[in-house]
């Protein structure tokens, strides 16, 4: 085409267009890639510093790829020439890239924006955050994400997982397609989530663990409930932890009946607090559980170091159980 019947590009660069890099290019004498062209407009898309440089090489006619789209669409395909090769765009200019393709694409995700401009998904969240108002699609937990892949997904998925999270410790009567639906969550998500909750409080029922293993598994897995039940048990400073004491199936059951009082108790259900309570509760015993497993590749002249860190942790959780039992609490 002739140079002088195209339009300039719609460019993600700050600054425009760099007089030195096209002169440079000019200097260089290779053959240049066709630029992209806008076919109903003959505005450039990408490529202004090839097409500086024909000029300044004295040529009158360059060499193009039509393409088609909307100008904003436009504008995306010109940022991904931009970040795949020629001179790299700027911090400044891939940040400025994020906050337009913002305005114009809102339904799509962070990664996906971030793959397009060349910055971090936490940057592209970051500006998200600063231009969201309640006015804007992207401040709408309810409208669908877009991502990498092409499927669409609730922006506020963490906040379904964890009202499924809730609902399942609350009714643990519940159908899954009950929890779904009221979550807005797949039935798979339920499933998977109720399978993590019961993973936390599970006993084993093999046979042919010894007494001092099953009581091992059950104090991790049972400590968080007991705190509600436990005696007062409150002793001095150790320097060493207290080898478990044989615990039974009774334990269990009690650490079921008081897990049940919690999550039946009204003041608790229908509070926020009070879920969060249980949640943070089932959170302590899968993280004991896998503690266990953390604790037994500990090499053996860490263990001095470990014990008091272990110890201090256990104290604490006395210190906490003995203040749920005075009269005044």
């Amino acid at each position: 085409m002739p140079v002088e019947s195209l339009l300039p590009a719609d460019s993600p660069r700050l600054e425009g267009l760099s007089e030195g890099h096209a002169q440079a290019l000019a200097e260089g004498g290779t053959e240049f890639e066709p630029i992209l062209v806008h076919r109903d407009t003959g505005r450039v898309v990408d490529g202004m510093h090839r097409l500086r440089a024909t000029i300044l090489r004295g040529e009158s006619r360059i060499t193009v790829r039509y393409v088609e789209g909307a100008s904003a669409d436009l504008f995306v395909r010109s940022v991904q020439a931009n970040i795949s090769h020629g001179l790299p765009l700027t911090l400044g200019d891939r940040k400025a890239a994020v906050l337009r393709i913002l305005a114009t694409h809102p339904h799509w995700s962070d990664r996906a924006i971030a793959a397009v401009t060349g910055v971090s998904p936490k940057t592209v969240g970051a500006v998200r955050g600063r231009c969201s108002t309640e006015e804007s699609p992207q401040s709408n937990p309810s409208v669908a994400r877009v991502g990498r892949d092409g499927r669409a997904r609730p922006a506020d998925m963490p906040e379904r997982r964890e009202k499924a999270r809730s609902l399942l410790t609350e009714r643990p009567r519940a159908t899954l397609r009950e929890v779904a639906q009221e979550a807005g969550v797949s039935v798979s998500t339920a499933h998977r989530l109720r399978q993590e909750l019961r993973s936390c409080t599970a006993v084993p029922e093999s046979d042919e663990q010894t007494p001092a293993a099953a009581a091992v598994h059950e104090d991790s897995a049972s400590l968080t409930a007991l705190v509600a039940v436990a005696p007062a048990r409150c002793s001095g400073p150790v320097s060493r932890p207290t080898p478990p004491e044989p615990a039974s199936r009774g334990t269990a059951r009690i650490r079921v009946r008081a897990m049940d009082v919690l999550s039946n108790d009204p003041s608790i259900r229908f509070t926020d607090s009070g879920r969060a309570l249980l949640r943070w509760l089932n959170g302590q015993a899968h993280g004991l559980a896998a503690g266990e497993q953390l604790l037994a590749s500990v090499p053996p002249h860490c263990a001095r170091a470990l014990t008091e860190v272990v110890s201090h942790y256990a104290r604490e959780w006395e210190r906490l159980a003995a203040g749920l039992q005075t009269p005044t609490r």
